[in-house]
């Protein structure tokens, strides 16, 4: 190669470096010449040889004839891609609002350059198939080094077909719970809750168990367990519990949460609360809100969350608890008890017992003091009378009900319900 022809070579390599620097930088402030740059690409390349055979007509004759084959394919090739961003991204997406995987649209437009580029080659008059019966070892040797590519390849294309998850998706795979940020043909990138980015092979993602938390909709059910002392009766905890999940941002009002027993414990009744949440990525913060407010509203009513441990407690006999009151004298000994409506328009209202007479009703001077229409202004009256507390009614107009049955005076036992009206309220005592 003298010297005229390796000018004609600089010159060439020159203006097709130049030219594919422009497209670089163009690239980087328009997303549509980011999305043309293979065309372009290969549009410098044949300028480059263009120059070439301007500078030294007649020495690459071979080159010359095929040269314009070469611009015809960049033609053809940046066509397609036109017609690509309009049907995939302008008429399906931004028209129809249909946005197809991601991996889809990339494996058309390959193929569309693929069968493109046979059609140039025969029209040029070189036989495709002539190329691929001489390079079938070539092309054995390459798949069996190529088939962890390949493997990936066809798993993203079956991920990008059958769709187990999508972009923006949060999804487990074996241990681990991650956002989808990217699905490329080979690999699939995962966003987790510490902001790292996890990216798996799709070959090997395909052969996990994959949980979708967002198909077929984003709505998910946590569940937070939760010990209460024995003493404490189910319908106080499940209050307690019911009122500290409803406070909690993003635990959704429906459904609503719900609570369950699941257990009798050695030391302890365990509950669950069932809350619905919208975004599993937010379920760290919803649970620690969710136990705050537990112990919160558990402080407030006086729930005791035990110890894992266990107690020995002596019972004394009847005889010797009736010597002991006796010898107490009178006011003494009372058993810790109070009245608490567990359910109604004066839900929550709590009323504790001792020696002096209590009186219900609607009246203002009443010592519980109730709202609902069918409560008298002095309903009934709680006394204590050495042997336990009595509930008597006053007079009512539409009478006091104990346990389901309409009394007029009757001894209150442990967790016995008094209901007036829509009130339902609960004698508890603690002592025996």
């Amino acid at each position: 190669m003298n010297g005229t022809q390796l000018l004609a070579v600089g010159a060439g390599l020159v203006v097709a470096a130049l030219l594919i620097g422009v497209v670089g930088l163009l690239k980087k402030r328009l997303r549509l010449i980011q999305q043309l740059s293979f065309p372009l690409a290969i549009a410098a390349i044949a300028a480059g040889l263009k120059v070439v055979t301007l500078i030294q007509p007649g020495t690459f004759g071979r080159l010359e004839e095929n040269l314009n084959y070469v611009f015809l394919f960049a033609a053809a090739v940046f066509a397609i891609r036109l017609v690509a961003i309009y049907y995939f991204d302008v008429h399906l997406y931004h028209s129809r609002g249909v946005r197809l995987p991601p991996l889809l649209p990339p494996v058309f437009v390959a193929v569309a350059y693929l069968i493109t580029g046979f059609i140039i080659l025969k029209a040029a008059g070189v036989q495709p198939t002539a190329i691929v019966a001489t390079s079938a070892i070539t092309s054995l040797v390459l798949g069996l080094a190529l088939q962890p590519i390949l493997g990936n390849f066809f798993s993203g294309l079956v991920i990008s077909l059958e769709r187990p998850y999508r972009i923006n998706d949060w999804i487990k795979v074996g241990d681990t719970e991650a956002r989808v940020v990217d699905i490329t043909w080979r690999t699939t990138h995962l966003r987790t809750r510490d902001n790292d980015n996890l990216i798996y092979p799709n070959a090997e993602i395909a052969n996990h168990e994959i949980i979708n938390f967002y198909y077929p909709h984003p709505l998910h059910l946590e569940r937070v367990e939760v010990g209460v002392h024995y003493r404490t009766p189910p319908y106080r905890a499940k209050a307690a519990l019911l009122a500290a999940a409803r406070r909690v941002e993003g635990v959704l009002e429906k459904p609503s949460p719900e609570i369950f027993i699941l257990e009798f414990g050695d030391s302890s009744i365990t509950y669950e609360v069932r809350a619905w949440i919208e975004d599993i990525a937010n379920r760290p913060r919803i649970e620690s809100d969710i136990r705050t407010e537990i112990w919160e509203e558990f402080h407030r009513r006086g729930i005791t969350i035990p110890f894992p441990i266990r107690t020995l407690e002596i019972e004394p006999r009847v005889g010797t608890l009736a010597i002991k009151r006796a010898k107490e004298g009178p006011g003494e000994g009372i058993p810790e008890a109070r009245l608490y409506v567990a359910a109604g328009p004066d839900h929550g209202r709590t009323l504790h017992l001792g020696e002096e007479p209590v009186v219900i009703g609607r009246s203002s001077s009443c010592n519980m003091q109730l709202e609902v229409p069918q409560a008298s202004k002095a309903h009934c009256r709680i006394e204590w009378r050495g042997d336990g507390f009595y509930v008597i009614d006053l007079g009512s107009q539409f009478g006091t009900i104990v346990n389901g049955r309409k009394v007029k005076e009757h001894r209150l036992n442990d967790l016995d319900g008094i209901d007036i009206g829509e009130d339902a309220i609960r004698f508890e005592s603690h002592g025996r």
